[in-house]
């Protein structure tokens, strides 16, 4: 009887667990609370509420399946509303992150009668996309209030916390996003904990008005996550 692959696991599973209660302890001395859910459509109120506007196709639960694969935070103030929120999908990617990547997008926004046309169909040859694939997690939506959140060390604190559930939810071969130059080039991603950022990951000749024509990668492997919550565990939030 032949024996099936096993995956990894976590290395080290106790970091993991800290990392999120300090992130929560972090949270609540601010006056806030966190909701995690897998109910997508409760997501697209919340978002329509917040934002006066649909979720992106990729967590669209009316043109994508999404059940089992996905799940979204919130972060509640004392007085009960949103003031933060952000979501995950996990995808299988059976050849590599960079081949993959321009189809998935532009057959989403299709899928909504919206035209996504690339101006290339892969990044550069160097990139870390084609080195990844299996399970990946998209990570996207996410959103802060303009005040008071920026600033205090919430945001970064908060989008972390995302990436470490995903890790542990799912284990996966990488977490990734996409941003904009202005966020890839304000020195967020990398007070989020992304520590891997490429430019002109994907390149749009047509897009939507709400889709960038040039977008940045966003990217933190297995390994990557281990470290970093092995780290985050050991000296907490970058709050500056």
């Amino acid at each position: 009887m032949g024996m099936t692959e096993l995956r990894k696991g976590i290395h080290n599973p106790l970091a993991v667990v800290s990392t999120i209660n300090a992130i929560r302890d972090f949270l609540g001395e601010q006056g806030n609370s966190i909701v995690m859910s897998t109910d997508m459509k409760l997501f697209q109120d919340v978002r329509q509420t917040a934002r006066s506007a649909r979720t992106s196709p990729m967590f669209d639960h009316e043109i994508t399946q999404l059940e089992g694969k996905s799940f979204w935070l919130g972060l509640k103030n004392e007085s009960g509303d949103y003031v933060a929120f952000q979501a995950c999908r996990l995808d299988l990617v059976d050849t590599s992150l960079a081949e993959w990547a321009v189809g998935w997008m532009s057959g989403l926004y299709m899928k909504r009668d919206m035209l996504m046309v690339p101006s290339k169909l892969e990044p550069f040859p160097s990139s870390k996309a084609y080195r990844i694939s299996g399970r990946v997690v998209y990570h996207g939506e996410l959103w802060l209030e303009p005040s008071p959140l920026r600033g205090s060390g919430i945001a970064s604190a908060f989008c972390f916390l995302g990436m470490v559930l995903a890790h542990l939810k799912w284990q996966p071969d990488a977490i990734w996003a996409l941003v904009s130059n202005r966020m890839a080039t304000s020195g967020h991603p990398i007070r989020f904990g992304y520590p891997t950022i490429e430019r002109s990951f994907l390149n749009w000749a047509w897009s939507p008005d709400d889709v960038p024509g040039n977008e940045w990668l966003l990217l933190a492997d297995f390994d990557d996550m281990e470290r970093l919550t092995s780290e985050y565990a050991e000296v907490g939030p970058i709050v500056s």
